[in-house]
């Protein structure tokens, strides 16, 4: 019997020992499969947050522009609004100033620069309606011939411009004319208002 005692024994002390392997082969296992979930939690987590971290910076981004997009707008607005403001004001001064008798030199000078730029020999002279008894006809024509060297011919046109004052002046075919209204020296000045008024408030703005 101690025959089979010793193969029982030995039977029993293998299976333990297979069964320890197992065991220890199975928590290898299961330790390997923690560290594997942990580390795809972790690189999970991870993108979470680095996705998170772009889409505030990308949100933040949009607020910005979107700031920046409304003070710009605002700025133009602002612009806008004292350039009108400005001509406003411009257009108040010359309405009152053809009821002034400083009219008369302000006129005549307006036509001689356009007769000036001309340069030709017969022009015509086209006004507001009730304004011929501020021009002195003989005065520009002298004016007009010193400066361009030839002798000049003035009339004034039975047509009539709607202005608040100035003059539009042609030639005798009416091929060429400059236009030296109140109307179109505002027109002109506008441009030149816009860029003086945006250096004013870009300057400001850059200040800030």
């Amino acid at each position: 019997m101690s025959g089979i005692s010793n193969i029982i024994e030995m039977i029993n002390k293998k299976t333990d020992e297979k069964e320890d392997e197992i065991i220890a082969e199975a928590e290898r296992h299961k330790r390997i499969k923690v560290e594997e979930a942990e580390k795809r939690a972790k690189e999970a987590a991870s993108n979470i947050i680095k996705k998170a971290e772009r889409d505030t910076h990308a949100e933040m981004a949009r607020y910005k522009a979107t700031a920046m997009l409304k003070a710009k707008y605002k700025l133009l607005d602002a612009k806008e609004e004292m350039i009108n403001l400005v001509l406003g004001e411009v257009r108040k001064e010359l309405e009152s100033l053809s009821e002034k008798s400083e009219y008369s030199q302000v006129l005549n000078r307006l036509v001689v620069d356009a007769g000036v730029t001309l340069s030709e020999e017969d022009l015509e002279i086209v006004l507001p309606k009730g304004h011929k008894k501020h021009l002195d006809l003989e005065d520009i024509q002298k004016q007009i011939a010193k400066q361009t060297k030839k002798k000049v011919k003035l009339s004034i046109s039975k047509d009539n411009v709607r202005s608040i004052g100035g003059a539009l002046v042609r030639n005798s075919d009416g091929s060429k004319w400059v236009d030296n209204t109140f109307e179109a020296q505002i027109e002109r000045l506008t441009s030149e208002l816009r860029d003086s008024v945006a250096s004013v408030l870009f300057a400001e703005e850059k200040d800030k």
